[in-house]
């Protein structure tokens, strides 16, 4: 999955040192510049130099996957239970209707054929209905898997033009989701009592091998066993998303305004994106290979997409402390996945959402943020907070709250450290520790861990993982 990956923007989390720090103004060299749009006229004005010019390269990566062990065999064993789209309807990666098993989950002998308990049998049907919408719930919160690499590349120009910074970057980033839509299930006891007795009523000879029960079951009668199986008629499906995105923006920034306890500082930055998107939607009932449903959507049909987007921001710098403002996607450039083939699909509101889908709005998003330093700005401890949430090209919610601490130097010897914490306040309310080095002046390596964990093929592993290095320069 992580070579699939492509997603526009560091809305997941920001690159380099910032991974640590939080997207917060730091003061420690280019990736400080590259958060706040007001943040590149603020770290010239700090080192006392009418131009400063540094860029910075960071390379990072990350998973997160739900917590249900062996994913894909989840998927594949629970799908088994689904009925497939009629012939000749399904086809794409990871489904193949006509390789679908006829029947559906092995219920076994719920009756007997000389003296059937009714009551019982639709007993039998409503239990494993239950179970089976036990498991749609879990798909719900925690039957997906992401993987996302980006590398970032920004650079800061200060100088006299305009008497304020200029900040220049390149980002390409990306990333991949697939995750499960579940559908309810629908059973009515009643109809399906009605049903059976109906069907016991009938000769032997004329009673069909497959019944219908309620208007989302079907039961298949075995006649050489006696046993049945049941089938789920429901639009319940995997969603498989994966976005490209290059990005180029520009920033410049001043100082607004000054006296004996501070300076204020303003600035702005335009975006432009260029992003290809895609994704498929794939019935449990046609799924026969979950896998390579992931696997396939690396070559999926992308639609390309060109937007403009445009960040301003406010912040106030005075000697051992300051406070900051930003507010990001300020037009709330739109892009569109390409439609998909709704033919299959009966439920309105599985409808709904694949149409509402197709549409990624970058929302707009304040920031905002607070550090003190101590004595030349060797240590400092910031906090962060996106005042409402945000949502990611895969359709995930983000609101993040950092805290964080590093001591920087100038030896070549002595490294920088910094530690973190960020907790994801919407989504999946993730909770993750970080820390990082600086080594040599120029080197960063920053890796956050989640505090939850997962057991993935018999051992317990982080539910997510991110991870970052970069290389460092000011001349």
């Amino acid at each position: 999955m992580l070579t699939t990956a492509v997603a526009a923007g560091p809305i997941y989390q920001p690159p380099g040192a910032n991974l640590t720090y939080g997207d917060v103004t730091h003061g420690q060299r280019v990736q400080s510049a590259s958060t706040n749009p007001a943040a590149g006229a603020a770290d010239v004005a700090r080192r006392g130099q009418k131009e400063t010019r540094g860029t910075i390269f960071s390379a990072s990566a990350g998973l997160e996957y739900g917590n249900i062990e062996n994913l894909f065999e989840f998927y594949d064993r629970l799908t088994a239970g689904y009925n497939p789209s009629e012939p000749g309807e399904g086809g794409g990666p990871g489904q193949d209707p006509g390789d679908k098993p006829v029947g559906g989950i092995d219920l076994g002998e719920i009756w007997d054929q000389l003296d059937p308990d009714i009551q019982a049998a639709v007993q039998a049907i409503g239990a494993e209905l239950a179970r089976q919408t036990a498991l749609l719930a879990i798909i719900r919160t925690e039957g997906y898997g992401k993987a996302w690499v980006a590398a970032d590349l920004p650079f800061v120009l200060g100088t006299e033009y305009l008497g304020g910074a200029w900040t220049f970057g390149v980002n390409w980033s990306g990333s991949t989701k697939a995750f499960g839509l579940a559908d309810e299930i629908e059973f009515d006891p009643d109809a399906a009592r009605a049903a059976l007795e109906d069907w016991f009523n009938q000769l032997p000879a004329d009673r069909p091998v497959q019944l219908p029960v309620s208007s989302d079951v079907m039961l298949h009668y075995d006649i050489g066993s006696n046993g049945v199986r049941l089938g789920i008629i429901n639009d319940s499906s995997i969603i498989a998303k994966s976005t490209r995105t290059m990005e180029f923006n520009a920033g410049y920034s001043r100082k607004a305004w000054s006296n004996d306890s501070g300076s204020l500082f303003l600035g702005m930055r335009g975006q432009l994106y260029l992003m290809d998107l895609t994704r498929v939607s794939v019935r449990f009932g046609d799924i026969t290979d979950t896998e390579d449903l992931f696997d396939e959507i690396r070559s999926g049909v992308f639609r390309s997409d060109t937007r403009l987007g445009m960040d301003v921001g406010a912040l106030w710098v005075a000697d051992h402390y300051q406070l900051g403002m930003q507010i990001k996607n300020l037009n709330e450039p739109r892009f569109q996945f390409p439609a998909l083939d709704l033919e299959l699909y009966g439920s309105e509101r599985i409808i709904e959402f694949l149409q509402t889908d197709q549409t990624y709005t970058m929302n707009r998003q304040v920031k905002l943020e607070a550090s003190i330093f101590g004595k030349e700005r060797r240590w400092s401890a910031h906090v962060g907070l996106d005042a409402g949430p945000a949502t990611d090209p895969l359709g995930d919610e983000y609101q993040w709250l950092t805290l964080s601490t590093g001591f920087t130097t100038d030896s070549r010897w002595i490294p920088g450290f910094r530690f973190g914490y960020r907790e994801n306040l919407a989504g999946t309310g993730l909770k993750y520790v970080s820390a990082g080095l600086t080594a040599f002046r120029f080197l960063n390596f920053d890796v956050s861990s989640a505090l939850d964990t997962v057991r993935i093929e018999g051992r317990d592993l982080p539910q997510g993982l991110m991870l970052s290095l970069g290389f460092q320069v000011n001349w």
